[in-house]
């Protein structure tokens, strides 16, 4: 197994090289940062108006962070703020249709990589490939949410 660890450590270096390309892509669609990207698709995926504290969440960032990056989107008018009825000091995010926009955009740039790059594989690799991808991904999420330690 130690073997195989170094080796599985190689490869996945690799694919996050390979795999900050494609947000590289996904960026250059929207000439936008990669937490203005990750939440405007979020937004867009949702379709539904979202909390500061929830957008913090899950970007795994504080909440002046949000803050700021909403205020980037709000300038580029790809987001819209609204207040809460119930609570003056919460505000809720809502994607624009300029933003859903570009959001589709970049989605469909990642989406037609991942196409050229399948149409190179041979297709009985696909699906194994895809199955044993998804096992590896969700063990490694296991193991990240059993060793992460909340400072």
């Amino acid at each position: 197994m130690t073997d195989y660890s170094l080796k599985f450590h190689d490869l996945v270096t690799r694919l996050q090289v390979v795999l900050s390309e494609i947000d590289y892509a996904q960026k250059a669609c929207l000439q936008a940062g990669r937490m203005e990207c990750m939440l405007l698709n979020y937004l867009n995926k949702i379709d539904a108006p979202a909390n500061m504290n929830e957008l913090a969440k899950v970007l795994n960032v504080s909440h002046s962070r949000v803050t700021r990056i909403m205020d980037n989107l709000v300038n580029k008018k790809l987001v819209n703020r609204q207040p809460s009825d119930d609570d003056r000091r919460c505000w809720f995010a809502i994607i624009t249709d300029k933003g859903k926009k570009l959001a589709k955009n970049s989605l469909q740039t990642v989406v037609d990589q991942q196409i050229r790059i399948l149409k190179k594989l041979p297709e009985k690799d696909v699906e194994p490939l895809f199955k044993q991808l998804k096992q590896y991904v969700e063990k490694y999420e296991e193991v990240l949410k059993e060793t992460y330690v909340e400072i």
